[in-house]
């Protein structure tokens, strides 16, 4: 008879996105009994996940990417990979290798870690393409303490009067989704939506301007031009705490509303009324998307543009507001010494993106390209890496084809192992065990909760073998992953012996420093005030002002390409059902969002001759994929709306990789161009 088998509870989270949820998991070690979890679509996934029959759970390799995959054990794959990446370093040298980073994000702090150790400067993330820009801009505009601003945005304050909604939809991106306070509360607090898209907010919403994307800039700028025409700033903190304030006057001089109405296509009487409302409803708080507004070839200044209005209106840290997140806990950065990885040449983007490389301390991704064609980079090791996060995806396909050397670690079988000569079997969050660090004070020992199936193990196990076989393993805490979690507790003043094996979380105490902390430290600016002029892009070459420049890809600024795809194109709009790519293979989520869909408006539908569900062609300069048609009006005539992550629908095959916003090198994968024609 087989011993009896032990069942427990034990207290983890989800990482079907990167929210890291609370769930409670009861298992016996071999299969999960059950699972206790927020009310979240893709949560209902990750049983699926990890029993799917598509999984991939043994290690492959090959010798060239298009041959058959061979089964190897977990060891040979890593043997292999050790033995491709030393040839490579040792033939062109160690900066010749990229450590690219996609989803999940936990292994991070080692994958930098093992980059720097084994010579290479060139560490990427999903980061190029995602928070930073916005981090960045928050940072150079109002100081470190607001590098966060998204964070604390989504603050539910019971003293907010007014709320400015700007590209975020949350019935779509944000547990409880259509219970989310945005909203329930829209009823009752004013609510001011920017979205070219008719969102489930914008439908309950007081306002709802719809900009043609790329013009949020323009935008901002005109409703900061009828804010200071109507006397309705904040002088008195204005006198005090705003940097350049006069330059930016004169600017915003130039965009009254007929001029934005011109550039946008919002109304000049919405937006009017939309300036004079947030303006007068104090305090007043602004929510902004993490990336919607920076992914543009100028969203970082239209970024900087969005959040100079809540400066204009006296609407910092005060409660009600946007209040900084200084007081978030931090756990303590696991890197090699500074003056080490300061001896490394300099990363991927450090020329073109300065800011972003040293503001945000990684190489810019969407650089990798560029530096494969031109023979600089000969090998990458990557995780969860995405070939579908760059712009002009094609071209990144056919670059690491010629690579000498790809591996990859996933769940399933992706466009990216497509390309690649090594694949390592991932965990799910599941069946790998992690330190959790939340922001708010939640540390926890997140355990495994069932054994992982076959040879899967999880990303930060990958380092440390990778880290070993490279003959790196006393920069990894000589194989002990607990002595490494000890290292990241350090300045909580905790160690891994403190967390709890079930996976009970420990609180640290965040401390708020109280409102208006700029009355004693000012802003974390060079100047210690708001700068609506930015010294630090000033010191770089690129304007101080929020300056608006067309799209790279406009009906203006590229009449000669809108003259054959004359359809602005937005891309990327969120389903509840995915994080970007993930999850496509899982049935539970399939069957909720099962197929890429175009959005397009009525009269643009009836001009091309297309109806409901007609297969349909979208197409730019770059090339075509082919999705479905659903006709709504909840788009404006002359938009398109496009999902992305869609292996079998990558519309990032269109989008410019020229257009690359020159401060943040973000992609414009909001506003470009394209054309819809009916297929048959």
């Amino acid at each position: 008879m087989h011993p009896p088998k032990t069942v427990r509870t034990v207290q983890s989270t989800c990482y079907m996105c990167t929210e890291d949820c609370p769930i409670t998991v009861v298992t016996d070690g071999e299969e999960i009994l059950e699972v206790q979890h927020p009310e979240c679509p893709r949560a209902e996934g990750m049983l699926e996940q990890r029993n799917s029959p598509d999984r991939w759970s043994r290690a492959r390799a090959r010798s060239h990417a298009g041959e058959p995959w061979q089964e190897v054990s977990r060891g040979e794959a890593v043997a292999l990979a050790v033995e491709k990446l030393l040839e490579v370093r040792e033939r062109f040298g160690p900066g010749s290798v990229a450590f690219v980073s996609g989803f999940t994000k936990e292994a991070r702090p080692y994958l930098k870690r093992l980059a720097h150790a084994f010579g290479s400067p060139h560490y990427l993330t999903e980061s190029s393409a995602c928070f930073a820009s916005g981090y960045l801009a928050a940072a150079v505009t109002l100081g470190q303490e607001y590098d966060y601003f998204l964070g604390p945005s989504r603050t539910r304050y019971a003293s907010t009067k007014c709320r400015l909604v700007w590209s975020a939809n949350p019935a779509q991106s944000r547990l409880p989704y259509e219970r989310h306070h945005l909203l329930t509360d829209a009823a009752d607090v004013p609510t001011i939506v920017v979205d070219p898209r008719r969102t489930t907010l914008a439908e309950v919403a007081r306002l709802h301007l719809q900009p043609r994307p790329g013009t949020d800039g323009a935008l901002a700028l005109g409703l900061a031009h009828v804010i200071l025409a109507d006397g309705l700033e904040d002088r008195d903190f204005l006198l005090r705490h705003a940097h350049g304030l006069d330059e930016y006057r004169e600017y915003v001089a130039a965009f009254p509303p007929e001029e934005a109405a011109r550039i946008t296509g919002v109304p000049a009487s919405a937006i009017v009324e939309a300036a004079r409302l947030y303006a007068t409803s104090r305090p007043a708080q602004i929510t902004v998307s993490p990336c919607s507004t920076v992914h543009h070839s100028n969203g970082f200044q239209g970024h900087r543009a969005i959040l100079l209005l809540a400066a204009l209106c006296g609407n910092l840290d005060v409660d009600g507001g946007n209040r900084p997140w200084g007081h978030r806990v931090r756990e303590t950065d696991v890197d090699l010494p500074p003056e080490e990885v300061a001896a490394l040449e300099p990363p991927l983007g450090a020329a073109e993106h300065p800011l972003f490389v040293e503001g945000y301390d990684e190489g810019q991704a969407m650089r990798l390209t560029g530096a494969i064609e031109a023979g600089k980079i000969h090998a990458v090791f990557s995780v969860g890496m995405n070939v579908m996060m760059w712009p002009n995806s094609g071209r990144l396909r056919k670059a690491l084809s010629a690579l000498d050397f790809l591996s990859v670690c996933d769940f399933f079988p992706t466009p990216t192992s497509d390309l690649a000569t090594v694949f390592f079997p991932a965990a799910t969050h599941l069946e790998r065990e992690a330190l959790v660090v939340s922001p708010t004070g939640r540390i926890q020992l997140r355990p495994v909760a069932v054994r992982p199936l076959g040879e899967a193990r999880g990303d930060t196990e990958l380092m440390f073998e990778m880290a070993e076989g490279l003959g790196l393993g006393e920069r990894f805490w000589a194989g002990d992953v607990r002595a490494s979690y000890d290292a990241r507790l350090e300045r909580l003043g905790l160690t891994a012996a403190d967390l709890p094996d079930d996976g009970e979380p420990v609180m640290v105490k965040v401390e708020d420093p109280g409102e208006r902390a700029w009355l004693r430290n000012g802003f974390g600016t060079s100047t210690g005030k708001v700068e609506f002029v930015s010294t630090i892009l000033e010191e770089l070459g690129h304007s101080g002002l929020p300056e608006y420049r067309e799209p790279f890809w406009s009906p203006h600024s590229a009449p000669e390409v809108a003259r054959d795809f004359p359809l602005v194109l937005t891309s990327g709009a969120r389903s509840a059902a995915y994080t970007h790519s993930q999850g496509r293979q899982l049935a539970t989520l399939r069957r909720r969002d099962p197929e890429p869909r175009v959005q397009m408006n009525p009269a643009d539908a009836a001009a091309r001759e297309i109806r409901e569900d007609d297969p349909v062609r979208l197409s730019s300069p770059l090339g075509s994929v082919t999705m479905k048609a659903r006709v709504t009006d909840t788009l404006p005539p002359g938009v398109v709306s496009a999902p992305h992550g869609w292996a079998e629908a990558d519309v990032n095959l269109l989008i410019p990789d020229e257009g690359l916003d020159p401060i943040s090198g973000f992609p414009p994968f909001r506003s470009s161009l394209c054309q819809v024609e009916r297929l048959g």
